[in-house]
């Protein structure tokens, strides 16, 4: 089977269109954010105030900001009393958590500005941090370590294991994710000719992987990892064309099949880790966007900016977890036990998606705090107490521009008692909004769960819990199911 050179349809993600004009005046100020940023925020009518007595909705940060500068506003931070939001672009993860560890209020990645309309619009809704989340969460991903059975080629932990020893030896080689678009052939169980269909495909990629020097990898189903070594962007536009073209040879209910392919490399990052990510969120944005079938993790701006965002909120997680009774993984548990409670619930879809979302994510506000903080309350007492009852309230403010007010409410209102009790702002019963009480049945579940209760013991104790804590209804439903609750817990 021979590969040619094919035209591959690219489009500039700045012409995907803006939204329409804010109808309230959004006042900024900027630092460090670039001409093509300033130039989306006047489309949609925000104001760019140049003077820094002058009255703003915030201070706009940008991961872009020069480094001594970056420096003297993170000693700011923590005194400041004016609302500070992170510009963060593809591949400053870590700077953004470290800039609101140190007193930033919220993140927005560079590309997705409009989210900033929030500040002013109370009404906005969006669902770019929630769609995210969903491409990343949502699935499972490969699970066996060794050779694929159903490809014949090195598996998902081999993939992975190559880039690492690779950048143990300060090679930085380029990665690539090719994504065939079909339900068909990404499914564990297919049919006859697909399995047929698939192994052959994996034949002749390899085969064209091999004259570049680089090594195929199957990492799930219907998808493939390539690792090159020595190739350079150019080398990687050339095999990426060619190998469009070849998986077109195939067939996806009589039409010719498609794939989408993203690839990072040293131009991007020299970090193992950075570049397997950056390649996973170039070919989610380009199967997500449908009309770029190449792309690189350089050329990722208004597709990205909600990866990166989550990149950055999981990132906070990651830092903050380990110091939780909890643990590590304790918000992706309470997401997807509050997305059982709401299927049971008899949510629909999309409001079972941010329950996950809310759970996943409602500890985040923690971050910045100081480290004796983080996981109380236990023995706290004071100030340390008081710092750590604000941690609703500042996961609302990080998530709100990004995920939207409803999940923000749900956050902010986490800690709150059917009896009126809680905080932040001791509201009870009803006045609760929905999706924070069934927060809270979830984290009681999981908090009991962690201790190494039996079954029956997190029966008896979360019945005792209920005692002026939590809404009757939802706990009488979670005892009703704690069995799948538990099960759900555990993924």
């Amino acid at each position: 089977m021979s590969a040619v050179d094919v035209d591959v349809p690219l489009v500039d993600l700045d012409e995907l269109g803006h939204p329409a004009a804010v109808t309230t005046e959004l006042r900024l100020r900027c630092l460090g954010v670039p001409d093509s940023v300033r130039t989306r925020l006047a489309t949609i009518g925000a104001v760019i105030v140049e003077s820094d007595d002058d009255q703003v909705d915030a201070l706009l940060v940008s991961t872009r900001l020069a480094p001594d500068e970056l420096a003297a506003l993170e000693a700011e931070l923590p005194t400041s009393s004016r609302q500070t939001i992170v510009l963060a672009h593809t591949g400053a993860e870590r700077l953004a958590v470290h800039l609101v560890s140190a007193g930033a209020d919220a993140i927005v990645g560079e590309g997705n500005e409009d989210a900033l309309l929030g500040l002013v619009d109370t009404n906005r809704s969006p669902t770019t941090l929630l769609t995210s989340y969903e491409r990343r969460f949502g699935s499972a991903g490969a699970s066996s370590r060794g050779v694929d059975p159903s490809t014949g080629l090195l598996d998902r932990g081999t993939f992975e294991r190559r880039i690492a020893t690779l950048g143990d030896a300060d090679e930085v080689p380029r990665v690539a994710f090719i994504k065939v678009a079909s339900d068909r052939w990404g499914t564990p169980e297919v049919d006859p000719v697909v399995a047929v269909q698939r192994r052959r495909l994996s034949t002749a990629l390899a085969h064209l992987a091999s004259t570049t020097g680089s090594e195929l990898y199957s990492t799930s189903h219907g998808e493939f990892g390539l690792v090159g070594p020595t190739l350079s962007p150019h080398d990687m536009q050339r095999f990426g064309r060619n190998a469009l073209e070849i998986v077109a040879t195939y067939r996806d209910r009589g039409l010719p099949l498609r794939a989408v392919i993203g690839h990072a490399g040293s131009e991007s990052t020299t970090d193992p880790e950075e570049l397997l990510e950056l390649a996973r969120r170039a070919v989610e944005v380009a199967a997500a966007d449908g009309t770029q079938l190449l792309l690189s993790a350089e050329d990722l701006s208004l597709g990205v900016s909600t990866t990166t965002e989550l990149e950055i909120v999981v990132r906070m997680l990651d830092q903050i977890e380990p110091l939780l009774p909890e643990g590590v993984g304790h918000g992706e548990r309470v997401g997807r036990i509050s997305a059982e409670l709401a299927r049971l619930r008899g949510w629909s879809p999309g409001a079972v998606a941010r329950a996950q979302l809310a759970g996943h994510l409602h500890d985040v506000g923690r971050a910045g705090m100081p480290e004796a903080a983080i996981g109380g309350p236990g023995e706290l007492t004071g100030e340390l107490l008081e710092v750590w009852r604000t941690f609703p309230t500042r996961s609302a403010a990080m998530l709100k521009l990004t995920a939207g007010p409803g999940i923000a409410a749900a956050v902010h209102s986490q800690r709150e008692r059917w009896d009126g009790d809680g905080f932040p702002e001791g509201i009870r019963s009803t006045d609760i909004p929905e999706t924070a009480r069934l927060l809270a049945v979830s984290h009681t579940i999981d908090e009991l769960a962690s201790e190494g209760a039996s079954s029956a013991a997190v029966a008896t104790r979360l019945r005792g819990r209920g005692n002026g804590e939590l809404d009757p209804e939802l706990l009488d439903l979670a005892m009703d199911n704690l069995t799948a609750l538990l099960h759900a817990r555990l993924g």
